[in-house]
């Protein structure tokens, strides 16, 4: 019988590698946690797991090698909330999708969407602070001073969230003047599953952003020659 791979398990291997390299943390951290949220529903659920297996494998790769760890876990950290950042803006867009519908939305699935979203960035700091219990005490004492900081200035996740927030808020009183204006009754069926809909936002934008980046490369490499 063939043995089941274990994503997580994966995921948490390539964050150690990452961090074990020391190049570049923080652009390979915010693919692989972009990767891993493309793969899933964008639920807050979905995305808590895979932070805590994220920062599981930087806890790995911090404690076994020789690097600045205090540097490294920060720029772990700036690396899952970019990624963090494009689930939030992804997030924003299908909100937007569904103000705009001008259609009568199901409203208890748009109000746990808004109340995901509104405690994402807490929720991303104590997810990574529960993981980082479980490293070793040099790693945990560098977690401690890394993530206080980050809590006083904030995040551009939550940043981003406080904005988006805002936004819809304005935007779907307007869509509610005009579902009573004009009598709109049917459900939108995007609404059915905000995490589905938000992910694939997320796919599209990621995708959008490789695309653009081989552009460049390809750019860069005919300039050189």
């Amino acid at each position: 019988m063939a043995k089941t791979v274990d994503t997580d398990d994966v995921l948490r291997n390539l964050a150690s590698e990452a961090v074990k390299q020391g190049e570049n943390v923080r652009t390979t951290v915010r693919d692989l946690t972009l990767k891993a949220l493309q793969a899933r529903e964008l639920s807050l659920g979905q995305i808590k797991q895979v932070l805590k297996s994220v920062t599981a494998g930087v806890n790995l790769g911090a404690a076994d090698a020789k690097i600045d760890v205090e540097k490294t876990l920060t720029a772990a950290l700036a690396g899952m909330d970019d990624a963090l950042l494009k689930a939030a803006r992804a997030s924003q867009v299908a909100l937007q999708q569904l103000s705009r519908s001008g259609e009568d939305f199901e409203q208890s699935q748009m109000k746990t969407a808004l109340n995901e979203l509104q405690r994402l960035e807490d929720e991303f700091l104590k997810t990574v602070q529960e993981a980082s219990e479980g490293a070793e005490t040099q790693v945990k004492s560098q977690w401690a001073a890394v993530l206080r900081n980050t809590r006083t200035g904030g995040t551009e996740t939550g940043a981003q969230v406080a904005a988006t927030i805002q936004q819809y808020t304005t935007q779907a009183q307007a869509a509610m003047r005009a579902q009573r204006e004009a009598g709109l009754k049917t459900a939108h069926l995007l609404t059915q599953n905000f995490a589905t809909l938000a992910s694939g936002v997320l796919i599209g934008m990621t995708e959008a952003m490789q695309q653009q980046s081989s552009a460049i490369s390809g750019a860069s490499k005919n300039r050189k020659d």
